[in-house]
């Protein structure tokens, strides 16, 4: 098993659901705004991104969990739920050996390697999470913190020693 991938996996799933939770908490007007410089609006980001992990998981896998996301606009909880569920199985990819060196051809007919299309799932999704705490940042709101040290303290992976 990959252990970094499958920590990078983790850290993934673990950020976009606190994310995901945290908006929940959000006003209609917070949700609908954007900034320059970013995807579109707070909730059409989040539903870009979770749509994509989607795709990205069913190219990997030719596995769909359900229905993929339309266009048409859902719940924060329901997009929650989806991460929670490709979660565990994006932590067993790690583990597929074979998975990395093997041809995928993408929506727009090229030719990759597995090994790009994982590594573009976990880049995809921090890079969309950043531009949600960009636009909840430029608007004076709290934002929560999602980086790989916050995984580490919330998950017991980094503790803090006494007398250093």
């Amino acid at each position: 098993m990959n252990e970094v991938l499958l920590e990078l996996y983790r850290h993934k799933t673990w950020a976009t659901l606190r994310l995901l939770e945290h908006c929940q908490g959000l006003n209609d007007e917070d949700l609908d705004s954007t900034i320059l410089g970013t995807y579109g609006t707070v909730r059409e980001t989040l539903h870009h991104l979770v749509r994509s992990e989607e795709g990205y998981f069913a190219r990997l896998t030719g596995e769909r969990l359900s229905e993929p996301l339309g266009k048409e606009a859902v719940s924060l909880g329901e997009l929650a739920e989806r991460i929670g569920h490709l979660g565990p199985r994006w932590e067993r990819l790690a583990d597929d050996a074979e998975l990395a060196d093997r041809e995928f051809v993408t929506k727009d007919g090229l030719r990759v390697p597995g090994r790009v299309l994982m590594g573009q799932a976990i880049h995809h999704a921090g890079d969309h999470r950043t531009h949600v705490l960009s636009i909840l940042g430029a608007r004076g709101l709290q934002v929560p913190e999602l980086d790989v040290w916050d995984y580490a303290l919330a998950t017991g992976h980094m503790i803090e020693v006494k007398g250093t």
